[in-house]
């Protein structure tokens, strides 16, 4: 067989191969559920920006500023807002919030 044949036999067989592969890659099934009980935002250096998480029966979204102070809670019945001192500056309840129109 001629040098030429020989390098044409040979990519038409990694072609197959590589079609072959990339046909059984997509018919593998992705994952649709990921499970986890705590979820982290962090910056490029590391430092935790905001967290999803669950506390007993509540549900929380936490956020923190750039130098890893809390400022905002979110959750399933209220917002709380925090000052760079620590303290609650402001808290909307649920519970006490005004009936929409």
């Amino acid at each position: 067989m001629k040098t030429a044949s020989k390098t044409i036999l040979w990519l038409v067989i990694v072609l197959l191969v590589v079609t072959a592969a990339l046909w059984a890659q997509s018919r593998t099934p992705t994952a649709t559920l990921s499970r986890t009980q705590r979820l982290e935002l962090v910056d490029k250096d590391g430092n935790v920006r905001a967290e999803l998480k669950t506390s007993g029966e509540n549900t929380l979204l936490v956020l923190y500023d750039g130098q890893g102070r809390l400022r905002t809670v979110i959750d399933t019945e209220s917002i709380s807002f925090y000052g760079t001192d620590g303290k609650l500056l402001r808290k909307f309840d649920a519970q006490n919030a005004p009936a929409s129109p």
